[in-house]
């Protein structure tokens, strides 16, 4: 009976821990970015949902412009290289 009352539809396992996930290069260059504003002890208190409005868009356009810049310097190396 146990059993049943394990495997209803609907009901959470017992184990509380996380799944862990593989970090991409987006994620690194915000935790990068989140370590440059100082905001680094915050997120590993609260996690990124305790960040403000205003702090969560400084690090996104932070990474936005990471981003175009990256591309830009590939597209550049591409170029000289003569390769597309």
């Amino acid at each position: 009976m146990n059993n049943e009352l394990l495997n209803k539809p609907g009901k959470k396992s017992q184990s509380n821990s996380k799944k862990k996930r593989i970090l991409t290069d987006n994620d690194i260059m915000k935790y990068e970015i989140a370590s440059e504003l100082g905001l680094m002890d915050k997120v590993s208190e609260q996690g990124w949902a305790g960040l403000t409005a205003k702090e969560a868009g400084k690090i996104g356009g932070m990474l936005t412009s990471r981003k175009k810049q990256k591309k830009k310097m590939m597209e550049e190396a591409n170029k000289d290289d003569g390769t597309v």
